[in-house]
Formats: C-alpha cells, sequence, structure tokens
C-alpha cells in the first residue's frame, strides 16, 4: 500500500445495534476496493475483519478490526466495531481514533437501543456521522419508516441523499435525492438511469426540499436563490453537504443491500465527498515543557506525535500497538520518546494491518493509523512525541461494560 498525504485520508468507524450488519457492510467495501476477490459472510465465518476464532464461532464481532480501502486515490481506514454492550470499550477506542462515524441501523429492525448509543459516542467525540440502512432487498423493509424514526429522534437535520425504488416489493434500484434522477440495477452494483415511478415522486420531492432548505441555510446568498425559486447546481449542493456534514448540521442517510454490495459503491464515494480528513479536526495535547497547549492538528509539518489508541494481543499475530499519528510524519525506525511511560525507544517497522493480515510501511503522514509490533512496555493510550517537544494527549477514556460489578 502506498503512502497517502493527511489530506487524502479519511479515519471511519462503523457503529450500531448488535446484528446490524456492519461486518457485512465492511466486507462489502473490502469487495469492492479489491482487497479480497470473495464476498465473505459473518455465518461462513470467512469475512475480513472476524477473523478471531471467538468470533468467527459466535458470529459476531468481539474485538475492533482496521480495514484500509484504496478508494479514488484516497484512503478510507475503516473501523468495524462490535454493536453488543459488553465490548463497549472496543467501539469506545475505535470513536476516539476516528474522524467521521457511520451508524449502522437495520432496515428490517429500525432504530434500536445500539442506534441510540452510537450517536451518544458520536456526540462524545464530535463525529460528523452518516446513517447507512441496510437490508433494502429484503421485501417489507420500510425506508421510510427508519428515516421517520430517526427525525423523531434527531429533528430535521437527519436528511436522506437516497430512496429506494421497488417493483412488486422488490428492491430493485433508487432515487438520488441530490441529482434528482433515479437508477435501476440491472445486475448487483450494475446500473443505468430510469423515470422516478410515479409512487416515490411525492417522498422525492419533499426528501430533497428538506434537502435544498438546508443547503441554503449555508450562506445568505443561498438563501435569497432559495427564497426566488432558483435551482442549485449539484456541485452547489455537494460543496454545501461539505459544510454541513462537518458541523453536524445535516446528517445524511443512505442506504442500500451490502449483502449484494448494492449502495455500497455510492457510500464510499459520499465518505470521500462529505466526510473531512484529519488535518480539518482539531488534536491538542499539554505541552509539558511549559504548561501550554499544543495544537496538534493533524498538522504533517509539525513535530512527530502519536497516540496508541488500541493494543491487541494474539497468539497467532502477536503484540500490536495501534497508534494515530497526531501530527508529523512517522518513519519506521524512528526514535520516539514514550511520554507516558518516560523512555526513549526505537519504534522499528511500521504495519498497517487489514484484518489478520500486517502489510509493512516506509513512513506514515499525521492522521493516518498504522501498527507497531512488539513494543512491549506500551499501553492503549500511551503518546509518542520527540524527547526535545514533550507533549501529552492524555489518557483514552473507555467505560467499563455494565456486566462488570464491584465487589467489597
Amino acid at each position: 500500500m502506498k503512502v497517502y498525504r493527511t489530506d487524502q485520508i479519511r479515519n471511519v468507524v462503523l457503529l450500531g445495534h448488535g446484528g446490524a450488519g456492519k461486518t457485512t457492510l465492511a466486507e462489502a467495501m473490502a469487495y469492492l476496493a479489491g482487497i479480497t476477490n470473495r464476498l465473505g459472510k459473518v455465518t461462513d465465518g470467512n469475512t475480513v475483519s472476524d477473523y478471531d476464532k471467538e468470533e468467527i464461532k459466535r458470529k459476531f464481532s468481539i474485538s475492533t478490526s482496521v480495514i484500509p480501502l484504496e478508494w479514488n486515490d484516497n484512503k478510507i481506514n475503516i473501523l468495524d466495531t462490535p454493536g453488543f454492550f459488553d465490548f463497549v470499550g472496543e467501539a469506545e477506542e475505535a470513536a476516539y481514533a476516528a474522524d467521521a462515524a457511520i451508524i449502522v441501523v437495520s432496515g428490517k429492525s429500525g432504530v434500536e437501543v445500539g442506534t441510540q448509543k452510537a450517536w451518544d459516542l458520536c456526540e462524545k467525540y464530535k463525529l460528523p456521522r452518516m446513517f447507512f440502512v441496510t437490508d433494502m432487498d429484503i421485501d417489507d423493509v420500510s425506508y421510510r419508516k427508519v428515516v421517520e424514526e430517526l427525525q423523531e429522534l434527531y429533528g430535521k437535520k437527519v436528511a436522506p441523499l437516497h430512496m429506494p425504488i421497488r417493483e412488486n416489493g422488490k428492491y430493485i434500484g433508487y432515487a438520488n435525492v441530490v441529482k434528482n434522477v433515479a437508477r435501476r440495477y440491472t445486475d448487483k452494483d450494475k446500473k443505468v438511469e430510469c423515470p422516478v415511478p410515479d409512487y416515490a415522486e411525492e417522498y422525492l420531492e419533499d426528501y430533497r426540499n428538506e434537502l435544498l432548505e438546508a443547503v441554503a441555510e449555508t450562506s445568505e446568498e443561498f438563501m435569497e436563490r432559495f427564497f426566488d425559486g432558483e435551482e442549485f447546481s449539484v456541485e452547489e449542493i455537494m460543496g454545501a453537504l461539505r459544510i454541513n456534514v462537518a458541523d453536524g448540521s445535516i446528517i445524511p442517510v443512505c442506504m442500500g443491500a451490502p449483502v449484494n454490495i448494492q449502495g455500497v459503491r455510492i457510500l464510499l464515494n459520499d465518505i470521500i465527498s462529505y466526510f473531512p480528513n484529519p488535518s480539518m479536526r482539531k488534536k491538542t495535547a499539554l505541552d509539558r515543557n511549559n504548561s501550554s497547549k499544543f495544537e496538534a492538528n493533524y498538522n504533517f509539518q509539525k513535530p512527530k506525535t502519536a497516540q496508541v489508541w488500541k493494543t491487541i494481543v494474539d497468539p497467532f499475530l502477536g503484540k500490536y500497538s495501534l497508534i494515530k499519528v497526531c501530527s508529523g510524519v512517522i518513519k519506521s525506525a524512528d526514535t520516539l520518546y514514550d511520554v507516558t511511560q518516560d523512555k526513549e525507544m526505537k519504534i522499528g517497522k511500521l504495519y498497517i494491518l487489514c484484518g489478520s493480515k500486517s502489510e509493512e510501511v516506509a513512513e506514515v503522514h499525521a492522521g493516518d493509523i498504522c501498527a507497531l509490533a512488539k513494543l512491549n512496555d506500551v499501553k492503549t493510550g500511551d503518546t509518542f512525541a520527540l524527547k526535545n517537544n514533550v507533549v501529552d494527549y492524555g489518557p483514552v477514556a473507555i467505560s467499563k461494560p455494565y456486566t462488570v460489578k464491584k465487589y467489597s
């Protein structure tokens, strides 16, 4: 895998209720990005992210997996998290490391407790987010009902970017709210333009008006044009959406059937189009030299700093410390100072993890995620810096599972 600049990176965590379809979505993304030439299934125990023998046996995620995707000359680090509350710490670590989130909602089950907990986690870490509604291939799934549930909970800032088209109850295509056109699937991910069905026109118009109103609020010029009845171009809508999604004033809703890879290519494009790269996010540390604030902000030109956001100890993989580079460019064999442990160390090789596989890389730019091997004394939350620039990002705050009890 090649080295990517900060502005080419998107760090995206998949959150949601257990069984909503996060791993299936991650698998479809990996398939489209060319990581695997076979679409794995959770039930078959052959997905990229659920590689642990307990995950294969139980058929659900237990720990967070990293899946880096190369897409349209960008890199998307997908963090696939467990949805069951026993493993809440895994989701919190991933949300801490991410710059945006996709909250996966089962179209069949609708909004669940895990959906709301995922939202709360996004609020905690101020993450821009989208909803992705799965199971569109199931005949009796109502996308409109899920959207209404989400809007009832979170308001009109929840804005669908697409809506399904059905024929005799079957999911056969979608309408694009931004472009105001419809597409019909011809074979899984392949599609052709088609007319918007009569029954869908009213809902498409409502969704589009809500979206255009939100776009109009981004500037006085747009507001005047909106009230004058002028149309916005697709480029203007997308530009406004990019601003709205980043500041949380619009929460897009996308949908599809990942089991058939439908809607997933659109989602990957939307991630690149609307989610911020790390340099658009804030990241500060305490400068221990003068007790001032060090504003790293994922700037590759600043001194090297990083933080360990997760530790993997596996009998087959060994020990990996997953880090996110907060500033500068870290290279293999660099000597860094572990501020938390108060010791200098040579970090050795840098690895990009993809599920259970690792690939060596020469350097990693600010905002990117990589793994360091065999650093036995290093722990989750440790800050790496240079000896002449001692800064501290503080611990990674992780909740205890609700099953943990304290006995006196």
